[in-house]
């Protein structure tokens, strides 16, 4: 009697395992973790916030999801279907990036990561010179009398 009751929970413990093991997990994408700007007039830069948006498939895409740079958390985020195409989700964040430099930043969602590399290049330096460049004639031209 004992080993039939054993047989019978092993046989129920196997058929709700089966299942969740052959479900598809929720995925992100490594080239679809990205940085944009908040706004057309506003460049991502240090001390200006910045977009981390996060694409997202499968059937647990709603689940939260975490966002760090170079390993730390700056949040969190639940994803929304996609209108275009309600396969997909996008998570978003805010990251307000405190330095010119290459950052990791990385999705986490259930048991499924990406990350990308992105770099925040400062801007050339402007080199502020003025005047002549020395490719127009000087002088006068016509006819004296």
């Amino acid at each position: 009697m004992k080993s039939t009751t054993f047989t019978a929970a092993a046989a129920a413990l196997t058929a709700a395992a089966v299942p969740a093991l052959l479900a598809p997990t929720a995925s992100a994408d490594t080239s679809q973790v990205r940085v944009d700007n908040v706004s057309d007039s506003q460049q991502c830069a240090p001390g200006k916030a910045c977009y981390v948006r996060v694409r997202l498939i499968g059937d647990n895409r709603l689940d939260q999801v975490t966002v760090s740079v170079n390993g730390t958390v700056i949040g969190y985020a639940v994803p929304v279907n996609d209108s275009w195409d309600p396969s997909f989700a996008t998570a978003q964040v805010t990251w307000v990036p405190q330095d010119y430099g290459t950052y990791t930043i990385s999705a986490a969602q259930d048991s499924s990561t990406a990350s990308i590399g992105y770099t925040l290049t400062a801007p050339a330096p402007s080199t502020g010179g003025t005047g002549s460049s020395g490719l127009l004639p000087t002088g006068s031209s016509g006819s004296t009398s």
